[in-house]
């Protein structure tokens, strides 16, 4: 073989070799585009994931926040028109509204409380609503109450309560909103119940409660 033909065949060997190395360079930027586009539909269902579980988790905490307020609402609006001892002047009922705090007579049907008729005290605790119900012995207010409360936490993350009172003590003078409700001879006709959160998320507007006179 001469060297001339030895030459030509090293020469097609390399040529060869160098072909088959690596990949080209519009092989490695299509590889980087389909690795780029794969990397965003990625990246947007995890984004579409997490918004998904944060909208399922915040319309699950606005339904929670929905109900206990609805069930404060339904606890002042079963305030009845009586007196219990210690509730202030003879003709006073045991209405007793503030700006965080009302208390009042309630009936209980006796399925997680004992039945009866009990003072019902709602107020802020904290970051806390808490309600306690006193048994009233003897019927609706002739005895003391029983000293020792059942308590019962029915909203967490709360930043503050206000509660108003719509009626008028005085017959004389007409209806109008008050900021409390105290040693009255009848109910308010209305209670607003206004309950902010920490969670700003879980606000709603105030809820409007008509108790009734009898």
């Amino acid at each position: 073989m001469t060297r001339a033909v030895r030459s030509r065949l090293i020469a097609r060997v390399a040529a060869r070799r160098r072909g088959e190395q690596g990949l080209t360079l519009i092989e490695l930027l299509l590889s980087l585009a389909i690795l780029a586009i794969l990397t965003g539909f990625l990246a947007g269902g995890l984004s579409m994931a997490r918004q998904a579980f944060g909208a399922d988790r915040a319309s699950e905490i606005v339904s929670e926040t929905s109900a206990a307020i609805q069930t404060v609402a339904a606890l002042v609006g079963s305030a009845l028109p009586v007196r219990f001892d210690g509730a202030g002047p003879k003709d006073a009922i045991g209405f007793d509204g503030r700006g965080e705090v009302v208390s009042f007579v309630g009936l209980s049907e006796g399925r997680s409380l004992r039945g009866g008729s009990h003072k019902i005290v709602l107020r802020r605790s904290g970051g806390d609503i808490v309600v306690d119900f006193v048994l009233l012995k003897g019927g609706l207010a002739k005895e003391n109450p029983e000293p020792w409360p059942t308590r019962v936490v029915v909203l967490r993350g709360v930043r503050e309560v206000r509660l108003g009172y719509f009626g008028t003590i005085d017959p004389k003078v007409k209806p109008a909103w008050r900021a409390d409700w105290v040693r009255a001879e009848r109910l308010p006709d209305l209670v607003s119940i206004r309950i902010e959160f920490e969670d700003e998320r879980r606000n709603e507007p105030a809820t409007v409660v008509a108790l009734r006179q009898g």
